[in-house]
């Protein structure tokens, strides 16, 4: 935890699915409704400082140019971390080491980034590769053996229900 205007504040690396869902036309789907109101209800909580790379603003460009424009406003006054070299080798080490396939570099970058700088908590919806149950130990391994503490890769409903304990 950190300390930030006399709270105790959770830092949280946000990946490219925080601010789509945040911003995103409520979906018709009941899954991803529910997801974007729990997404909603976890950017409105104080208690966690929010932070990004600039990965993560790389992702968010892309795509319809309003919604990409509403991504950005969303995010615009949160931190961004810019990846260096040793992100990048120590996500490589991730892919070679078959935590990640290669497809899922930037998650990879992502994990680099979070784990690299201490942050505690990496927030997302992907289940494919990041809060992914058969990735997680593979992902806390490699992080352990290069000297870092992993973070906890999940979703906002799950971080949300961890500090609530």
């Amino acid at each position: 935890m950190t300390t930030h205007s006399g709270k105790n504040r959770h830092r949280v690396y946000i990946d490219a699915m925080i601010p789509s869902y945040l911003v995103a036309p409520l979906s018709r789907a009941p899954k991803i409704a529910e997801w974007q109101r729990i997404t909603r209800e976890f950017w409105q909580d104080s208690r966690f400082e929010f932070i990004l790379s600039d990965y993560v603003i790389d992702e968010i460009s892309i795509g319809d140019r309003n919604q990409a424009s509403n991504r950005l406003r969303a995010v615009a006054k949160v931190p961004v971390i810019v990846v260096r070299h040793f992100d990048l080798a120590f996500a490589d080490r991730l892919i070679h080491q078959k935590a990640l396939p290669l497809e899922a570099l930037t998650d990879a970058v992502h994990i680099a980034v979070t784990a690299r700088r201490s942050i505690p908590y990496l927030a997302t919806w992907n289940f494919a590769h990041l809060a992914n149950a058969n990735t997680r130990s593979k992902i806390e391994r490699i992080c352990q053996d290069e000297g870092y503490s992993p973070p906890r890769i999940d979703t906002p409903e799950a971080i949300l229900e961890a500090i609530n304990v």
